[in-house]
């Protein structure tokens, strides 16, 4: 009885280290394929330098002025996509508009607007988050008594241009 429960362990041992020595070599398949991957490709380097900002370092230091309606900052921009910071006091208005060529996902952070988009009033607050398809037309009202504070991300990366005004 002793000797078989002695060879029934030395098989599961056995079983275990054919299973790790399978797994390490796969690993090491994957490691090898990857880096072969990164040569080819060159992962670590693009054209545009990797951007960190903190946005609420970055809200503090930008004023906003009701006359001035909403304040648009853009925080970065790469071959794919731009991301802005806006801002606007209560009553700012961001008049009607559609982009033609881009997407924007905006996403709110700390205050209160209105959003009319395609006729459609929404009320967008803080935690909210919004896709709106590039020929959407849409526009805002700040509401509340706190600054409006939104991240707009727009693919391909906004150029000034593509907002048409209606």
């Amino acid at each position: 009885m002793k000797k078989i429960f002695v060879a029934l362990s030395l098989a599961i041992l056995c079983t275990c280290v054919l299973v790790l020595a399978e797994e390490r070599s796969n690993q090491s398949a994957n490691l090898t394929e990857r880096t072969s991957i990164e040569k080819q490709v060159n992962l670590n380097q693009s054209e545009f330098p990797l951007v960190q900002v903190n946005l609420i370092d970055l809200a503090q230091q930008k004023s906003v002025d009701t006359k001035d309606g909403l304040n648009i900052t853009q925080v970065a921009s790469g071959k794919n996509a731009s991301v802005n910071l806006v801002m606007g006091p209560p009553g700012s208005i961001l008049k009607m508009h559609y982009h033609q060529y881009r997407d924007e996902i905006t996403y709110c952070i700390k205050g209160q607007a209105v959003m009319n988009v395609s006729g459609e009033e929404l009320v967008m607050k803080a935690g909210d988050l919004m896709y709106i398809p590039a020929l959407m037309l849409h526009g805002s009202e700040v509401t509340g008594n706190e600054t409006l504070q939104l991240i707009s991300i727009i693919t391909p990366p906004f150029d000034g241009k593509d907002r048409i005004y209606v």
